[in-house]
């Protein structure tokens, strides 16, 4: 998952930038994002916690030597200094320690959709950002995830409770990210380097699982290519895709944009993974994607359309 500002961004002087072909990378980065619970469950039964930790070291790693490649890495130490990187590594170590053990628990489909779709909601009770519009919103997203949660019940694909409360804790989890980087955004912080320390701080917070954990998925074939898989296309790629695609789009139209990640995620477990939602499951996650639609509509609306100035965040 990504988080974005409302604002537009100004492309870099002298490129060229390409509306369509933004919005196409936009769509890339969101799909692949979509993409991790399906293959977290395809891949060998790798303990979610460890598999969570390992992530976020090679994750982080590879921040810090794109960092350094791009001529960031100076910046990195002074980023450490500050408040919004500890709490956004705080943010990505909860959300997927929560998000990946929710896969299990809850399923792909519903623990996804119950992930992005409370993720805004928490956002905005915290940053008390609360319009009429968005009040509806809320009340259409809750609604939905209240009906994909219960239309589940009785069926074999029904999630557990503790699979619900995992998928609100990665909700909860990238509401502080989400916070955290518009902090970071507020101080100037430069994004390269504000990912290298968030993620290293995320590394060093989950770092005990890896430690104390079972460490023998690694070594195998299955093991190693799930992790790689998930650091380097739905993270490094899928930000790289997506980040770059903002250079051509407004905020809102990406946020928009980005609504295809759960409906590739509910997709794909349908596909692959024969999770079905059922007519009350399906009802839901239609008001899920509709109140997170309203929510994008809400924000897009307190920004003038003449402002040019780009702000982002991302993480994972």
């Amino acid at each position: 998952m990504a988080q974005l500002s409302t604002q537009a961004r100004t492309p870099t002087r002298g490129a060229t930038v390409h509306p369509f072909a933004s919005a196409l990378l936009v769509l890339a980065g969101a799909s692949l994002f979509g993409t991790v619970g399906t293959a977290q469950v395809l891949g060998p039964d790798v303990p979610a916690d460890s598999l969570a930790a390992a992530r976020m070291l090679v994750t982080g790693i590879l921040f810090v030597l794109l960092a350094v490649v791009f001529g960031h890495g100076a910046r990195i130490a002074g980023t450490f200094r500050q408040a919004p990187a500890w709490f956004a590594g705080l943010g990505q170590a909860g959300f997927n320690l929560c998000f990946l053990a929710a896969m299990k628990e809850a399923g792909v489909a519903v623990g996804t959709l119950v992930a992005i779709g409370a993720a805004p909601v928490i956002t905005g009770l915290v940053t008390r950002h609360v319009t009429r519009l968005w009040l509806v919103a809320t009340a259409v997203a809750v609604g939905g995830l209240a009906l994909l949660v219960t239309g589940q019940q009785g069926t074999p694909t029904a999630p557990s409770v503790a699979g619900v409360i995992l998928a609100l804790g990665a909700a909860t989890s990238y509401a502080t990210y989400i916070v955290a980087g518009n902090a970071a955004e507020a101080r100037g912080l430069e994004t390269q380097s504000f990912l290298a320390a968030a993620f290293t701080v995320a590394a060093l917070l989950t770092l005990p699982w890896l430690l104390l954990g079972d460490l023998a998925w690694v070594g195998t074939a299955g093991g190693g290519l799930l992790l790689g898989y998930l650091v380097l296309v739905p993270t490094i790629l899928a930000y790289s895709l997506f980040n770059r695609g903002l250079r051509g789009v407004r905020s809102s139209t990406a946020s928009t944009l980005a609504l295809v990640e759960p409906v590739v995620a509910a997709s794909l477990a349908f596909l692959l993974l024969d999770e079905r939602l059922g007519a009350q499951g399906l009802a839901g996650a239609v008001m899920v994607l509709l109140g997170l639609l309203l929510i994008v509509r809400s924000a897009a609306g307190g920004v003038p359309s003449t402002d040019r100035r780009v702000r982002e965040s991302a993480g994972a």
